[in-house]
């Protein structure tokens, strides 16, 4: 029997089925990720922080682009890399100063968003950034046909402990708190058949045929002062 753990957004799964979770997302993301990097001053940037860094490979990736001191932050040591730049906490708890904050699917484990974000800017350098790569708006998952399972997966999920509204939230959470935002968007994934193992962990009786979905993406880098 695999071991199950609770991972820093509530999720209850095993670490393996994280991790594949993580690098599916990673995958289908990689061409927002590389805009990201080239409207990003990294070669500016002294000390990044990623709250909520998971299996790292945001940070890893990170790493090869830019000379500046990189920590990742994670609640479940089980998942980070055997790497000194990567270290157990809780980010919400005990955001670190830096240059340049990023993260990928955090916000919806952060209860408290504004509250968060007016410690992270504390330990904002002088004209620091934030930068979130993605944040799913569940808000706006869409099905063909439409069957009502949209529906059953956020319910799922806000039972997980996840926050599914503050991917549709962000500009309003980062204004709130006297960021400044500086570029921003969002991408839309193609319709197709979503992961039977994500769906599963959330949805109790998941039909044998799924639905197409397609799940929106919020990305943007907000300054802090």
């Amino acid at each position: 029997m695999k071991r199950r753990t609770v991972s820093s957004a509530g999720i209850p799964c095993s670490n393996s089925q994280l991790k594949e979770i993580y690098e599916r997302q990673f995958a289908e993301l990689s061409r927002l990720r590389r805009y990201i990097y080239s409207v990003l001053p990294l070669r500016q940037i002294s000390k990044v922080f990623e709250p909520g860094c998971g299996t790292g490979l945001l940070g890893r990736e990170l790493k090869t682009l830019t000379d500046a001191v990189y920590t990742g932050m994670d609640i479940n040591r089980e998942l980070l890399p055997e790497d000194r730049s990567f270290i157990t906490g809780d980010a919400v708890e005990t955001p670190l100063p830096a240059d340049l904050y990023v993260c990928s699917f955090f916000f919806s484990s952060v209860d408290k968003p504004v509250k968060w974000l007016k410690k992270v800017k504390k330990n904002l350098s002088q004209g620091g950034l934030f930068a979130v790569f993605a944040e799913y708006d569940y808000t706006r998952i869409t099905e063909s046909p439409e069957t009502g399972l949209a529906d059953l997966v956020r319910n799922g999920l806000k039972k997980s402990g996840i926050n599914t509204t503050n991917g549709s939230r962000l500009d309003n959470f980062f204004q709130k708190t006297g960021f400044m935002k500086l570029s921003g968007g969002e991408v839309t994934t193609p319709m197709q058949k979503p992961d039977r193992a994500f769906i599963e962990m959330h949805v109790r009786n998941v039909p044998d045929e799924l639905p197409l979905m397609s799940w929106r993406v919020v990305w943007g880098i907000w300054r802090g002062n």
